[in-house]
């Protein structure tokens, strides 16, 4: 076990339950609410507020809002975790497959739902090579993998592991280094998050660059940005950028997407949705100064139009993981389906966590359920 996994059981306020509640509600309530955007090139910012301020509307409670395959895949993680303890490869594609067969519209991508398909069938001996046959044997370098993956860092107090099952996870539909180490990155935010680093911004973007230029340094990564005219470390250079952002004394929407992007590429939404988070830290003139710092984020990440409800729904969990389950807008939680069960659910990881931590969890893929339960079924809650 890493230090940084010992402070987290130590440590008052660091992993703490709040914090897990924080991250999957956050990630659930920017997949439902970013939904009302996306694909639009431009969002004003007075729409964006219009949508919000229309959330404390009590006639529409009780899920109002839809969430995407988004969360839809992301509970398959969590009740894949849940259930074996642990990453296991096999029983997550099973679930991504039964999930995608029962709820067709959630909004899968094209690319995403032949993988789906091949994956349900019982003849079906490597769970990853669905993903590597994908655009001619390229694989795909979307944000899929990055949009699932916040669960990976509520289940693993170890740095190392984090990086290791949500690359993993991520393969099972991405098998470009592009899309899966995008996936890296995001739960490298979550997990860092979790542990309290964002109350020194600077030293939280240093540290994922550091982590990130050992990931991307492989011969498999180099040779996919070189395939697609990237930089050689294209998410380390892309963190660069988003630094170079920060130390601007102002920054216009467009200056944010021009240098970062708001598509579906991995590369152009997950540094995207760090950036909201940090750019949100701080009150801003163009929110109104009522706002918490979730509240900015989200908002932030709505008016940058593109992605909206992926880059949100990133941007919301590493949000959540630093703030908290307390400073989310009960109303907001009200209108978003799947917003109470995830915090319910958030509770069942803090609990794996902080077990795995302590070093009396099962090893991972060896199954067994938490703490004496019965295994998921795969109908219990987010």
């Amino acid at each position: 076990m890493n230090t940084m996994a010992v402070r987290a059981v130590g440590v008052g306020g660091m992993a703490s339950l709040s914090r897990f509640k924080g991250a999957l509600v956050g990630a659930v309530l920017g997949d439902c609410v970013g939904g009302e955007f996306e694909g639009a090139e431009e969002v004003p910012m007075e729409n964006v507020l219009r949508h919000l301020n229309g959330l404390d509307d009590e006639t529409k409670g009780d899920g109002t809002l839809e969430y995407s395959d988004d969360t839809a895949m992301a509970r398959c993680v969590v009740q894949s975790l849940l259930t074996r303890a642990g990453f296991d490869e096999q029983d997550m594609a099973r679930r991504f497959a039964k999930e995608y067969s029962l709820a067709p519209g959630r909004g899968y991508g094209s690319g995403v739902i032949q993988v789906l398909k091949k994956l349900s069938s019982s003849q079906l001996s490597d769970v990853y090579q669905p993903a590597r046959d994908q655009f001619n044997g390229r694989g795909s370098f979307g944000n899929g993998g990055a949009m699932r993956v916040a669960p990976f860092a509520l289940a693993f107090p170890d740095l190392s592991d984090v990086k290791k099952y949500s690359r993993s996870g991520a393969m099972l539909t991405h098998s470009c280094s592009l899309g899966y180490n995008g996936a890296v990155l995001q739960a490298l935010a979550v997990h860092l998050s979790l542990q309290g680093a964002l109350e020194l911004p600077a030293q939280f973007l240093d540290k994922l660059i550091s982590e990130m230029e050992e990931v991307e340094d492989e011969e498999a990564s180099r040779n996919d940005a070189r395939a697609l005219k990237e930089a050689e470390k294209p998410f380390c250079e892309r963190l660069y950028r988003l630094r170079d952002l920060m130390d601007r004394s102002k920054v216009s929407i467009e200056e944010v997407i021009c240098e970062l992007g708001n598509g579906i590429a991995a590369l152009h939404s997950v540094p995207t949705a760090i950036f909201c988070v940090l750019h949100c830290l701080q009150p801003r003139e163009s929110l109104p100064p009522h706002y918490g710092g979730l509240e900015r984020t989200m908002a932030y990440s709505l008016a940058l139009g593109g992605d909206t409800d992926t880059i949100a729904c990133m941007a919301g969990a590493i949000a959540g993981a630093h703030y908290g389950i307390e400073v989310i807008p009960e109303a907001w939680m009200k209108c978003c389906e799947g917003a109470k069960e995830a915090e319910v659910t958030a509770q069942r990881l803090h609990a794996l966590y902080h077990q795995r931590a302590q070093g009396g969890a099962s090893a991972p893929g060896r199954g067994g359920g938490l703490g004496g339960e019965a295994p998921a079924t795969g109908d219990e809650p987010l």
